[in-house]
């Protein structure tokens, strides 16, 4: 997928982008294309649409050289208004593409034109850059080192309820107040010190392999996001888009090393995360002590304890009751067990909390998880501690583990009022 923030970070692939803007322009002039100089706005406008394009199509190698490049071209996208909008789209945007794409210019060839189906399914328009456009390019071009990425125009998303139908939900404009600009402002800050935390990806320069969201894994994507749903700012609230985020647990274990004091070649890192934290802070909602044990252990000595996990789960969020099995939730109980008999045995072993199954809460216990990580995250930075969030945990250098264990032991004390947050420390060691 096109990504509108990539930026060239290297002075070779700063000054061939500078000269390959020229070509273009001096190409528009030949063509006939414009009858008189953009104004110094729009000037830059395209230049920033070039970089963008241009810097997707070279990064292309190091995702990916099988695959083409998808670029937008839906005028919901190129000319979006408000907070969510993005400079590098507009018709400057589609005017470089078209521009690079013509036969005369030969930069990039046109593989399928985007298109949407009745039933709402849609194509992506694809692209791919040619020989022509390889030779416009350094031919240093072969590490991330060349490239950066600049923070997403608005990094605090607010969305609404999903369509039934499709599972969608769209981003909804919202009021500015001092609570929106607190909480841009914590994932600003959170961000300056991904930006420059000292990470090494361990590899041998080819692809990364792909996340669990099927696209390539980018190491540039150093940012995040938090997003909030059912048009809510106590709903949800998780933070997005880190690359580390999409990879598959071996490859975060195998690839990524932390660059510490005592290890500035890197070292392998661990995941501190919450263990059972939705029961838990349920159980806290409702202001009842939670049972001793794995609340997800419902038949006792493990058995289905995975099956159970997703269920209660499932049942916090549900609007309603369960009636049918979540997603690859049946397969991990013995054949033949019905959903009705689960679901008693669940609201049996939590009787305390039973109201709470089929209320929706499921979002509030979400931005509570969101709440106490972003306060152990600031913790952690502030004790020069390199973390790296995920929903309901973090990565550390497997050295700082202990400290980033009681690090977030005091931030669940602190959001919640109330100690008793259990977590666990996975290194990843049968993955060494």
């Amino acid at each position: 997928m096109f990504d509108p923030q990539r930026r060239a970070a290297s002075r070779e692939l700063r000054a061939a982008i500078k000269s390959l803007i020229a070509i273009l322009e001096q190409h528009e002039a030949d063509l006939g294309l414009r009858k008189r100089l953009r104004k110094e706005a729009d000037r830059k406008s395209f230049h920033l649409a070039v970089e963008a394009i241009a810097c997707n199509l070279a990064a292309v190698p190091l995702l990916d050289p099988e695959r083409s490049l998808a670029v937008p071209r839906r005028s919901s996208v190129m000319w979006s208004k408000g907070r969510y909008s993005d400079p590098a789209y507009g018709q400057h945007f589609l005017d470089a593409l078209d521009l690079m794409a013509r036969p005369e210019v030969g930069l990039v060839e046109s593989l399928t034109r985007g298109y949407r189906f009745a039933n709402g399914d849609k194509q992506q328009t694809t692209i791919k850059p040619t020989p022509a456009f390889a030779t416009r390019m350094p031919p240093s071009l072969s590490c991330w080192e060349s490239f950066s990425r600049e923070e997403q125009p608005e990094v605090l998303i607010l969305k609404g309820l999903k369509d039934r139908k499709t599972g969608r939900s769209e981003e909804i404009e919202y009021a500015e107040t001092r609570e929106t600009r607190r909480l841009r402002k914590e994932v600003q800050l959170i961000n300056a010190h991904l930006r420059k935390a000292p990470l090494k990806i361990v590899g041998d320069g080819s692809p990364l392999g792909d996340g669990d969201d099927g696209q390539p894994i980018d190491p540039t994507r150093r940012t995040v996001r938090r997003i909030f749903n059912n048009g809510s700012w106590r709903d949800d609230g998780r933070l997005f888009d880190g690359f580390w985020e999409t990879m598959r647990r071996a490859d975060r274990f195998r690839l990524i090393k932390v660059c510490t004091r005592a290890h500035p070649e890197g070292e392998r890192i661990a995941n501190v995360d919450f263990s059972q934290l939705f029961p838990r802070l349920a159980y806290q909602l409702c202001k009842r002590e939670a049972p001793q044990g794995d609340p997800y252990d419902i038949l006792g000595e493990g058995l289905s304890r995975d099956g159970f996990k997703k269920l209660v789960n499932s049942m916090l969020f549900a609007q309603g009751a369960v009636l049918r099995w979540p997603r690859e939730t049946s397969t991990l109980f013995a054949k033949g067990t019905k959903l009705r008999d689960v679901v008693t045995l669940i609201r049996d072993a939590h009787a305390p909390i039973a109201d709470l199954f089929g209320s929706g809460i499921g979002f509030r216990l979400m931005f509570i998880e969101s709440g106490i990580l972003i306060e152990a995250l600031q913790a952690l930075f502030a004790k020069g501690i390199t973390a790296l969030p995920l929903h309901d945990s973090v990565l550390v250098a497997a050295s700082e583990a202990g400290a980033a264990e009681e690090v977030m032991k005091e931030a669940f004390a602190r959001v919640t009022g109330e100690s008793g947050g259990k977590l666990k420390v996975d290194f990843g060691s049968l993955l060494q």
